[in-house]
């Protein structure tokens, strides 16, 4: 369904003596955060904190402040066809609506507020998912029984979930993502934990982390931007949490990202023997022996990064130290090096002489009459 969106706005504020009395040829949508009254066509309504209406376009729109200032967030959109989604859900306009649940209220305006500022590609799209969501719930919630509807913290914190991920740069803390939820600070890190299996703080650390790693891998950026951008109180901090998690430091983590993917030249094909020799951490020559490849050029790193003496390893095929899980990605990879095609970055882990799985990316090119393999350590999070 398309919808263009006029205008949001949080937290309007009209003075007692002010009101609302108009005729918009959009639908408005009114959030109310204070007390008001508001005739429509059934009458006289007094509405309160958490009710809202929907005006359809050329609706007659009045609404006035009963003792002290009207506060109310706003909505107004355009849209050909959003009456068969109101119908649909059997909301009515021009009447005022209670849900029994609000806490997705707020969250759902903020959004649609950043999307209209932003403006990013397929903002416009976004935009209207979220304003079919916000009329889906405030519909759900409407008809819902009130018993039935008490807290789904499960639910709701999914929900908080998504929206802390969306904004990882903000402050959050656990309290307030606590008064979000309507608990104790104590009680909502105890279920955010039984549901996710981590805590709030970590899983909010290691969304920034991963945030940070996009930044760090595509580009030349400080350290101390970056920090900021993810929400970091200070690059102390991040430098810390960086390196406890990820096992280096972010400017080293940087470093080889970018020698992996920036300092080849960019006339130079990514799939040349010598930018595939510039990234790989160990190579060689390999040859097929009876539909089975066998790695040459084995040197003392090759040998201590599996454990195993250059002896043990010569001449052995590839398949022999592939992970048991890993078997069905490298019979394909060896297949098609037996039929003459280039890999590219497999991942796959090999078992080192001491039982550990050891995760690779492995590639492997044939120029002419010779072939020649390629292996990049995978990096490890350090949970």
């Amino acid at each position: 369904m398309k919808i263009r969106l006029v205008d949001v706005s949080s937290s309007n504020t009209l003075p007692p003596e002010r009101e609302i009395s108009s005729v918009s040829p959009n639908f408005t949508f009114l959030l109310f955060k204070s007390d008001a009254l508001v005739k429509n066509s059934e009458g006289l309504s007094e509405v309160n904190y958490g009710d809202c209406i929907l005006f359809s376009p050329d609706q007659s729109i009045s609404v006035k402040p009963i003792k002290n200032e009207l506060i109310y967030d706003s909505l107004i959109f355009k849209s050909s066809d959003c009456a068969r989604l109101l119908t649909s859900l059997d909301f009515q306009s021009s009447t005022v609506l209670s849900p029994v649940q609000t806490y997705f209220l707020d969250s759902i305006f903020e959004k649609i507020a950043k999307e209209n500022l932003a403006k990013d590609i397929h903002h416009e799209r976004i935009i209207s998912i979220l304003i079919q969501e916000l009329f889906t719930k405030i519909s759900r919630f409407v008809k819902q029984d009130f018993v039935l509807s008490l807290p789904d913290h499960a639910q709701k914190l999914r929900e908080l979930r998504t929206d802390v991920h969306e904004n990882f740069p903000k402050r959050w803390t656990i309290g307030n993502m606590a008064q979000i939820m309507g608990l104790s600070s104590s009680r909502f890190a105890s279920l955010y934990k039984q549901i996710f299996n981590i805590s709030p703080t970590e899983d909010l650390i290691r969304t920034r982390i991963d945030q940070s790693k996009k930044m760090l891998s595509t580009t030349k950026v400080s350290i101390k931007r970056v920090s900021v951008a993810c929400g970091f109180e200070s690059v102390h901090y991040f430098h810390r949490a960086f390196k406890k998690r990820i096992g280096m430091t972010p400017k080293h983590f940087q470093n080889k990202m970018l020698t992996k993917h920036g300092s080849i030249p960019m006339d130079q094909s990514m799939q040349s023997l010598d930018s595939m020799s510039l990234v790989s951490d160990f190579s060689g020559t390999l040859e097929i022996i009876d539909g089975e490849i066998v790695f040459h050029g084995i040197d003392s790193d090759w040998s201590d990064f599996l454990g195993y003496t250059t002896d043990e390893l010569r001449n052995k095929p590839f398949m022999n130290f592939i992970s048991p899980e890993d078997l069905t990605s490298a019979s394909e990879a060896v297949n098609s090096i037996v039929n003459g095609k280039n890999v590219f970055n497999v991942a796959v882990s090999l078992v080192s002489k001491s039982g550990e799985n050891i995760p690779i990316d492995f590639s492997a090119i044939t120029r002419g009459k010779s072939s020649f393999w390629f292996v990049k350590k995978q990096l490890i999070e350090v949970a």
